[in-house]
């Protein structure tokens, strides 16, 4: 079906020092999967210049909302400003209350949800939400939702879709990937680094950060103090190359977030843990069904502790039969769902 020029893709998200880039980074990955039969354009608040340039080297263009206006106020603008009947909205983030919802609605858009809190009521057409282990009843549906669960519809840039792997066998240890996301507002980069310093396997080391990083200093440093390794500091990776650098490195140390999602659909040994409560649940999913290994809250684990965590990580992964993380992939039927609000 051909839909005319009115027809659009809105994106809103957020994405800052403080929540981090995965919303952000999830809603550019859909925004992928459904390029192509109408325009789009991604609303978020105060984007940084980087962001700014994220968004448009993906070939998308940007809206800046004003920060510091209240999510009702926000609401009531873009319904009555922003937003038109032939718009479908996706929304990504952690405050889209049902009310904010609702008020949307008034601009008569179609609506997509993304969520992993299960915190309110959905009003939403459709609803996503990747995590595994997720059932209908574990929502409140206020209109006829239609529902995209578990982790079949995960939301992947295309480099990753495209490399799907089953977990690849254990090998020795001699090149890890660090990558606590874009922003890493605890700081976990650093001192994960300084622990994998520590252990003798690792030979080559690399690390990966976003634009809202702020202590590549002390990476720098810390790269100059250990002359016989080699550390390698990557900044702002394209989605290729984040994939290229999981696949040639023998073990990847992630958050469970969307970077743990990738890793392991490209089948890689991975030890992963939490630093916000809204990534317990995948943690401990991935670690009960021998997907991945959890060290727990990352937050809590410092010096040794890291330490004995990544030591027992590597022993567990050297000795446990990795089981994949999704069978099939549901790529087409999410893009189909979503591309039928535009004619609704």
């Amino acid at each position: 079906m051909r839909y005319s020029s009115a027809h659009r893709f809105v994106f809103r998200a957020d994405g800052n020092p403080i929540i981090g880039l995965g919303h952000l980074m999830r809603l550019l990955a859909l925004a992928d999967m459904l390029r192509g039969p109408a325009s789009g354009v991604f609303v978020i608040c105060e984007p940084s210049a980087a962001i700014v340039q994220l968004v448009r080297d993906a070939g998308w263009a940007i809206h800046a909302l004003p920060g510091g206006q209240p999510r009702a106020a926000e609401a009531t603008w873009l319904a009555n400003n922003f937003l038109r009947p032939t718009d479908v909205l996706v929304l990504d983030g952690y405050d889209f209350t049902l009310a904010y919802q609702q008020c949307l609605r008034k601009s008569g858009c179609g609506l997509v949800y993304v969520d992993d809190l299960k915190a309110w009521p959905v009003v939403a057409d459709v609803l996503i939400n990747h995590s595994p282990g997720i059932i209908s009843t574990d929502y409140e549906l206020l209109n006829r939702s239609q529902l995209l669960l578990g982790p079949a519809f995960s939301l992947l840039r295309r480099p990753f879709f495209n490399a799907a792997a089953p977990p690849q066998p254990a090998t020795a240890y001699t090149s890890a990937l660090l990558c606590f996301g874009g922003a890493d507002p605890l700081r976990l980069t650093t001192r994960t680094l300084e622990a994998l310093l520590e252990l003798p396997y690792f030979q080559r080391l690399s690390v990966v950060t976003g634009s809202a990083f702020g202590d590549v200093a002390t990476l720098q440093a810390l790269a100059s103090q250990h002359p016989t390794r080699s550390i390698m500091l990557h900044q702002n990776v394209s989605a290729a190359a984040l994939a290229d650098l999981l696949q040639t490195h023998t073990l990847a140390v992630v958050p469970a977030s969307t970077v743990l999602i990738e890793a392991l659909v490209l089948g890689r040994p991975v030890i992963t843990g939490y630093y916000a409560d809204n990534q317990r649940a995948l943690a401990d999913y991935v670690h009960t069904h021998q997907q991945a290994f959890s060290a727990g809250n990352f937050a809590d684990l410092a010096g040794n502790s890291l330490l004995t965590a990544l030591s027992q990580g590597m022993h567990f992964l050297a000795n446990s039969t990795r089981q994949p993380y999704i069978d099939h992939l549901q790529i087409d039927l999410l893009r189909a769902t979503i591309t039928r609000l535009l004619s609704r």
